[in-house]
């Protein structure tokens, strides 16, 4: 959906920014419901049941918290649901830096591993934990420790109780390789993405495109959990953007359902934040900043960074007061 940026501008200048916010919401979660409808559809009143919904999509699209919310959507339904992250089935740093080395993918020297690639995680691990879990064993997940690189086994436990669906999140989980050979009674695979772009009426090369809108919600998000500067983000942005085109695109045509974690509303946050964080650089940084956000096109926006969303909002995952 293409939103006019003048046209929200009008809206919180004329104090009607819960308007915009409920029409926000409201759009996410007539989504939600859909997907409910097709998962109990497929599902055809049985009373017992294991399932698995495989989440993707690119960096800073909601993942995490889309599939934590579908969790508890489930769970008021009376469906024992799960999360499960693919990226805690990662293989050990050293092992995987060795295995890109031998490729000739990286120098020894190199401390820059391909995180985004299928063959980063034991995917052999992943198939058999979930098949144990489709027989009814008590399975123990692990649990990937980013500070020291290294999978720490026997973690969480999980075990079917009758009426079980599992989320299984993360950059590869459409990748054929991870969900083929999993005998389930529903398997659903979901692209999650803001797809909505904002356009100024007045001048339509002004552009805030998704990939802005991923861009910003990174960028404030890493500053604000992580303490990455822009300055970083903006390094590590373009092998994310490539990762992005190498596993996940592709991906997409294995979808069974796409979700459009866009919010009409966050453009005034965004744009906000970024430019308080961008005053703070010199004049070379900034230009750097450019490169992956239109300069324009974020200060066409009026800026708002208090709002009022709700508790249950996907974009929680990127708002910080």
């Amino acid at each position: 959906m293409d939103h006019s940026i003048d046209y929200l501008n009008e809206f919180l200048s004329s104090d009607e920014l819960d308007f915009i916010i409920s029409t926000g919401e409201y759009s996410v979660n007539v989504q939600y419901e859909n997907l409910l409808r097709a998962i109990d559809a497929r599902l055809k009143g049985r009373d017992s049941f294991v399932g698995m919904i495989f989440v993707a999509g690119p960096s800073s699209s909601g993942k995490t918290t889309f599939s934590e919310m579908l969790r508890d959507k489930l769970g008021s339904t009376g469906i024992n649901a799960t999360v499960v992250s693919l990226d805690d089935f990662y293989h050990d740093k050293e092992y995987t830096k060795r295995k890109q080395v031998k490729m000739g993918l990286i120098s020894e020297d190199s401390d820059d591993v391909d995180y985004e690639t299928v063959e980063a995680f034991d995917v052999s691990q992943f198939k058999t934990k979930m098949r144990q879990y489709v027989r009814g064993e008590k399975v123990m997940l692990p649990e990937f420790d980013f500070l020291s690189g290294k999978q720490l086994k026997d973690r969480n436990p999980i075990k079917r109780k009758g009426k079980d669906i599992l989320i299984i999140e993360g950059i590869q989980t459409m990748n054929p390789k991870v969900f083929n050979g999993i005998s389930v009674d529903l398997k659903l695979k979901i692209y999650i993405c803001p797809f909505d772009t904002y356009t100024s009426r007045s001048n339509p090369k002004i552009r805030i495109t998704p990939q802005m809108i991923r861009f910003m919600r990174r960028t404030v998000r890493d500053n604000e959990k992580r303490g990455a500067s822009v300055m970083r983000t903006c390094e590590m942005w373009p092998s994310v953007r490539l990762g992005e085109e190498r596993y996940i695109k592709p991906m997409k045509k294995y979808a069974d359902f796409f979700f459009n974690s866009s919010y009409m509303y966050e453009p005034f946050y965004l744009t906000s934040k970024i430019r308080k964080l961008i005053e703070r650089l010199s004049d070379e940084e900034k230009a750097v900043v450019y490169r992956y956000i239109d300069e324009a096109a974020i200060n066409s926006v009026l800026p708002k960074e208090k709002l009022a969303i709700p508790k249950d909002s996907v974009f929680n995952e990127f708002y910080f007061e």
